[in-house]
């Protein structure tokens, strides 16, 4: 069995966006806290590259239960392809290395959001990781990141794209997702990610809670 993991990531991170010494090694080179400048990356890595850290390792809080538990569905001998939605980079894969930034997509305008998926070409990334023809797509997402995945308006509709879509997002936004898709409605966020280590847990051999 192969699974395609999609999830958003949260604004805790470590090191924080805010850490001293991290911002005191940009005002050197005259920066400012990355945002969505992403064609500025260059710069900030000649200037603080001593910062990036992978992406799965990044991001903190809940998102680290995500992380868990697609670790211990590899435990049992399921592939996991694990990709990322982020408000600076777009979608990245889990070692990829990041600067901490500091921007999110909440409260951005649907233009906004569109714009940056085309700038940063979410959704070839997207098509290109389904291309491999996972059984099952899961998409944890929050409501601000789904532009940049799932744009049916636009032509680009994860439930036509994947023979079975498992979304885990906000309730509100069930009305974009039909056809073949499983939809999980859950508000908060922290809630989310213990549904998708139950989900996976129901589809490994014994339950993820026997491992360490």
């Amino acid at each position: 069995m192969r699974i395609l993991v999609i999830a958003s990531t949260p604004v805790y991170m470590s090191p924080s966006p805010k850490n001293s010494n991290y911002v005191k090694a940009l005002k050197k080179a005259d920066l400012h806290v990355p945002s969505f400048d992403i064609e500025n990356e260059s710069l900030y890595l000649k200037a603080a590259g001593g910062y990036v850290k992978r992406a799965k390792d990044l991001f903190q809080g809940s998102f680290q239960k995500i992380v868990k538990s697609i670790e211990d569905a590899r435990s049992q001998g399921i592939k996991v392809d694990f990709m990322l939605m982020t408000a600076r980079y777009g979608i990245v894969p889990e070692d990829e290395l990041l600067l901490p930034y500091n921007v999110k997509l909440t409260g951005k305008p649907k233009k906004f959001i569109r714009d940056l998926s085309e700038r940063l070409k979410t959704k070839e990334l997207v098509k290109e990781f389904l291309r491999a023809s996972p059984d099952i797509c899961i998409l944890v997402a929050n409501k601000s990141d789904l532009l940049l995945v799932h744009d049916p308006r636009k032509g680009f509709d994860l439930t036509e794209m994947s023979s079975k879509l498992v979304v885990i997002t906000a309730p509100s936004v069930t009305k974009q997702f039909k056809g073949m898709s499983e939809f999980i409605g859950i508000k908060q966020v922290g809630e989310r990610a213990g549904k998708l280590a139950s989900y996976l847990d129901g589809i490994t051999a014994k339950t993820l809670k026997d491992y360490p």
